[in-house]
C-alpha cells in the first residue's frame, strides 16, 4: 500500500520552497547580493567580519546564560553541557514556526543530560522572561530616542510596531503571572487538563495533574532562587542587553561594510529592535517574509535601491542561515543516550 503523504510534509516542503526562493531573489536579482560583489570594488573586510563576530557574540552568551540559569538550581550541570543544549535550542528555533520548537526540544535534550523538567523548564522560562523583558525595554527606548524617525514612518506600519511592543508587554505579563503565582498557575493548568480529559484528547488526567504540580513546585523554587540572587540577576539582564546590542549592530556592521557612511549606529540599532520585535509575531520559522519585509520598510532611509536587497540578504545569512550551519550538527543530539 502506498505510503499516505501528510499535510505537515506538504506545510514543510512548500515553507523550504518558499524560502529557497526568497533568499534567492535577494541574492540574485537585480541589485542584488551577487550584482553587489560583482559590480563592488569590495567590501570592508574588517567590518564584514564584525558582522559575524556579532552573532558569534550572541551565541555565546546564549550559551552561557542556558548554563547560568540551569547551573542555578543544578550545580550539576556543566558548559559542556550547556553548549549543545544552547544550539539544539538555537536550531529548533530556527526552523520551527514561531521558534516554538527550541524549548520543547532543549527541554528533552536537557533530561537526557540528567536535569530535571521542572529545573529545566524553569531556567529556559527564566531566560525567555528576561529575554523579552530587555527586547521590550530596548524597543521603548527606541521610541523614546528616534520618535522623529518612527513618526515618519507609514501609519499602518507604525500600527504594526505599537501592537507588537504591546503583545511582547503582555507575554511578559503573563510569564510574569505564571511564574510567581503558584496558586493560579495550578488551577489553569488543572482546568485545562480536565478540558482535555473530557474531550478524550488526554488520558489520566488526576495522575497528570499530580505530576504536573510536582514540577511546579521546582519550577517556582527556581523562580524565586533567581530573584534572590540578586548579582545574577543583575548579571543575567546585563548580558542579555549586550547579546541584544550585538545582534541589533550587525546591520550597521553590514552598512559600513558596503563602504556606506553617515547613518547614525544608534538610529540603526533602533530601527533593528522594532525589526526583531514585530517580525518575531509571525508564525514562521525564522520568522521568514516578515523579517524581510519589515527590514525593506525599517532600513529605507539607510540603503539606497542599489544596496538594500544586498543588505537584507547578507544580514538574514549571518543572523538565520549561518546560525542554523552552526547549530544543526548539535539537532543529532537529541538521539544520544542520557548523560552526553
Amino acid at each position: 500500500m502506498k505510503k499516505k503523504i501528510s499535510i505537515k510534509f506538504v506545510f514543510n516542503f512548500i515553507l523550504i520552497i518558499f524560502l529557497a526562493i526568497l533568499f534567492g531573489y535577494l541574492c540574485f536579482s537585480d541589485n542584488g547580493l551577487i550584482d553587489l560583489i560583482k559590480n563592488s570594488k569590495g567590501f570592508n573586510k574588517t567590518w564584514l567580519t564584525m558582522s559575524f563576530l556579532c552573532q558569534i557574540i550572541n551565541l555565546f552568551i546564549d550559551i552561557y546564560l542556558v548554563y547560568k540559569f540551569t547551573n542555578n538550581m543544578d550545580e550539576k550541570y556543566t558548559i559542556k553541557k550547556a553548549i549543545r543544549s544552547a544550539m539544539i535550542g538555537q536550531f529548533f528555533s530556527a526552523i520551527t514556526p514561531g521558534a516554538s520548537g527550541g524549548q520543547p526540544m532543549q527541554v528533552y535534550a536537557m533530561a537526557k543530560q540528567g536535569v530535571d523538567s521542572g529545573i529545566s523548564t524553569s531556567a529556559l522560562v527564566q531566560k525567555f522572561l528576561v529575554y523579552q523583558t530587555v527586547l521590550t525595554f530596548y524597543s521603548m527606548m527606541a521610541i523614546l530616542i528616534r520618535i522623529d524617525y518612527f513618526n515618519s514612518l507609514n501609519k499602518i506600519v507604525w500600527s504594526i510596531a505599537i501592537t507588537g511592543f504591546i503583545m511582547q508587554a503582555i507575554v511578559i505579563a503573563a510569564i510574569l503571572l505564571f511564574s510567581f503565582n503558584k496558586k493560579i498557575t495550578s488551577k489553569i493548568i488543572s482546568l485545562v487538563f480536565i478540558l482535555l480529559g473530557k474531550l478524550h484528547i488526554l488520558k489520566k488526567v488526576d495522575e497528570k495533574i499530580v505530576s504536573i504540580n510536582k514540577q511546579l513546585v521546582l519550577f517556582h523554587d527556581g523562580n524565586k532562587a533567581l530573584y534572590q540572587n540578586k548579582s545574577m540577576f543583575l548579571r543575567t539582564y546585563v548580558l542579555t542587553a549586550i547579546q541584544l546590542t550585538a545582534t541589533f549592530l550587525i546591520p550597521y556592521c553590514i552598512y559600513r561594510a558596503f563602504n556606506l557612511y553617515g547613518e547614525s549606529m544608534i538610529s540603526m540599532i533602533c530601527a533593528q529592535s522594532f525589526i526583531t520585535m514585530t517580525s518575531s509575531l509571525a508564525p514562521i520559522p525564522g520568522a521568514s517574509g516578515a523579517t524581510e519585509g519589515a527590514s525593506s520598510i525599517f532600513f529605507s532611509p539607510f540603503f539606497d535601491e542599489t544596496t538594500i536587497k544586498s543588505a537584507i540578504a547578507l544580514s538574514r545569512f549571518i543572523t538565520y542561515y549561518f546560525t542554523i550551519l552552526i547549530s544543526l550538527p548539535f539537532s543529532r543530539f537529541v538521539k544520544n543516550k542520557k548523560g552526553n
